[in-house]
């Protein structure tokens, strides 16, 4: 761990942040109204594990999608949290008052990324479990 003391700056989210933010943020919220509206047709075992072949090879009752939305919940976040606090996380180069935006920018971007296919790969996780 470094002893160096990095610059705090209050990022400012350009529209293209936002834009992806807001998409993140809306596809959480249609995964859960999703459920929500689907669950009393739900049949009250589905599938929760899928073989290499597509074919569900273990079953869970249907109450099991609300811990899969809880831990998508909670893992959006954690990671907006961890956007918070850029000048804590890990840089290969050293972080300078002259280099800090540009560096906080294009991590703070990455966990935006991860956010984005975080919630993509559960929301298909939950489409895929109730269809089948």
């Amino acid at each position: 761990m470094t002893t160096e003391k990095r610059p705090v700056i209050k990022l400012q989210l350009s529209f293209f942040d936002k834009i992806i933010e807001a998409f993140t943020l809306l596809l959480l919220l249609a995964t859960w109204i999703y459920v929500f509206i689907l669950y009393s047709r739900l049949p009250d075992s589905i599938p929760t594990h899928f073989s290499i072949n597509g074919k569900p090879n273990a079953f869970g009752h249907k109450s099991d999608l609300y811990q899969l939305l809880t831990v998508l919940t909670s893992l959006y976040i954690l990671l907006s949290i961890a956007a918070r606090f850029p000048q804590y996380f890990s840089y290969l180069k050293p972080v300078t008052p002259e280099s800090a935006k540009k560096q906080y920018t294009l991590a703070t971007r990455i966990l935006r990324y991860l956010k984005v296919l975080i919630v993509l790969i559960f929301a298909a996780f939950v489409f895929i479990t109730t269809r089948y």
